[in-house]
């Protein structure tokens, strides 16, 4: 078994343990090829609502498919090795998906192995790997911690994100908060955080790898450091994750951006919203998951703040900043939402001015209390038109915030692109920014100078590299 394929759904936590999982598969000495290809293919599964589940069988099924003969081996592989040809491939079923449905997962046609959170994924992979390839495995020993379940023991990233000018950096892990609509908890229940100095040690590797900017993420970002994600019962989480950010900052020569996946009120505090603004690396752009700016509709959901406290916490961020960027999530038609309470939401969208909503309907999860509420259900057509309605205000409020910058010149980091000559990077407020160049300039700092906007992007034209440049300027 000498090649492998990780196809992934779900969150930047699941896109981080994939990575986690070829990093283990590479220490092995397995080469990492498409599906086709692949003797061993890898379907990291979503659960968050039923229609990711519905996805992550999909997938499944898409890669028992391609289970046919190989007539010719990969050519990174050699052939001495790898023999003229071969039938079928492993099929490995894991995340969260495969964790709730594992019975599900396991008697699907050609799955041939299921992994799950309550397992040691590391030890497992090995030891599934050994079974099948006992020859390679021999060859290529295993470096396993084996003392805690879960993705824990996996490996510290230390190469390149296929495909993401950004690395995502997994900092938490699990909760135990239980929001109404969710199935999180039950999944991943442990509250886990990673220590400071290898948090550190891997920003280094992926810095040293190219990534010039990470995105700090976890299941509850602000539980690091914490035994729980309930704050009622946390204690100093300010201090501990404001350490992490400033010693990530002090001590990672070469980072230039610094993201945090999301935070909720009684995560931004006045303290740590002053430590943000003193590092220079932090981006100018939070992630603030609304779900419903009604007051009934958050007890219902069980979240750990109301909406006076989403509007104070708005409030403390724009007065930190002289220009920032909210993006947010929002659930439309969650079960008994009126349209007053939709009203009391779209309120709370016009003073924040997110200049991205993630709006989605709600999908009733088995499992979770939600779900039970069947009498209380939004007609699918009014959920969907209250999604419509949020994304035009919000694309109203980007494309206001990014008329702020034209004839300003603005830093990007400039990602892969396909469309010929035209290429895009990421500011710091995270909108992307467009632009002609024959050069194709991926992975590099480029100064533009933002010459126009309209509805759906903003152009610009290239003014200068700042490959030498220590930081990322805000603006």
């Amino acid at each position: 078994m000498r090649t492998f394929c990780i196809q992934t759904l779900g969150c930047k936590v699941n896109q981080y343990e994939s990575e986690q999982i070829a990093t283990l598969l590479r220490q092995r000495g397995m080469v990492e090829s498409n599906a086709t290809a692949a003797d061993l293919r890898i379907v990291n599964t979503c659960s968050v609502t039923s229609e990711s589940a519905s996805k992550s069988r999909q997938m499944i099924r898409r890669a028992v498919r391609l289970n046919v003969l190989v007539s010719q081996p990969p050519a990174s592989v050699d052939l001495e090795d790898f023999g003229q040809e071969k039938k079928g491939s492993r099929v490995i079923a894991m995340g969260c998906w495969a964790t709730s449905n594992r019975e599900e997962a396991a008697k699907m046609a050609g799955v041939d192995a299921v992994v799950t959170h309550g397992d040691d994924v590391a030890k497992e992979f090995s030891r599934l790997l050994d079974k099948w390839s006992e020859r390679e495995s021999q060859r290529f020993p295993a470096v396993v911690d084996r003392r805690l379940l879960g993705t824990v023991g996996l490996p510290l990233l230390d190469s390149r994100h296929k495909g993401h000018q950004r690395a995502f950096l997994k900092i938490q892990d699990g909760c135990d908060a239980h929001c109404t609509y969710c199935i999180i908890p039950k999944l991943r229940p442990t509250v886990w955080s990673k220590p400071i100095e290898d948090v550190i040690e891997e920003a280094r590797q992926l810095v040293a790898a190219g990534h010039r900017e990470l995105v700090l993420t976890g299941i509850f970002l602000s539980a690091y450091g914490q035994s729980t994600a309930l704050r009622r019962r946390q204690t100093g989480g300010e201090s501990k994750l404001g350490e992490l950010l400033e010693r990530l900052c002090e001590s990672v020569p070469g980072l230039e951006g610094l993201r945090l996946s999301s935070l909720e009120p009684g995560d931004l505090t006045p303290g740590l919203l002053w430590r943000l603004r003193s590092l220079p690396q932090v981006m100018p752009h939070f992630h603030l998951p609304l779900q419903s700016g009604s007051e009934r509709i958050l007890r219902r959901m069980n979240r750990q703040y109301g909406r006076d406290d989403f509007l104070r916490m708005v409030d403390q961020i724009y007065q930190a900043y002289d220009r920032v960027a909210l993006t947010t999530d929002i659930i439309a038609g969650f079960p008994g939402e009126t349209e007053e309470d939709f009203a009391d939401t779209l309120a709370v969208v016009e003073r924040a001015k997110f200049i991205h909503v993630h709006a989605f309907s709600f999908s009733a999860r088995p499992g979770t209390a939600a779900a039970r509420w069947e009498e209380d259900f939004v007609s699918p057509g009014v959920s969907a038109e209250r999604v419509r309605v949020l994304q035009k205000r919000a694309s109203l409020h980007s494309l206001e915030f990014r008329t702020r910058f034209v004839g300003r010149k603005v830093r990007v980091h400039v990602e892969e692109s396909s469309d010929g000559d035209v290429q895009h990077g990421r500011t710091g407020w995270y909108f992307p920014v467009y632009f002609w160049s024959e050069e194709k300039l991926s992975g590099k700092l480029m100064d533009v100078m933002i010459e126009r906007v309209d509805a759906e992007r903003s152009w610009g034209i290239l003014k200068s590299s700042n490959t030498d440049s220590n930081k990322v300027t805000r603006g």
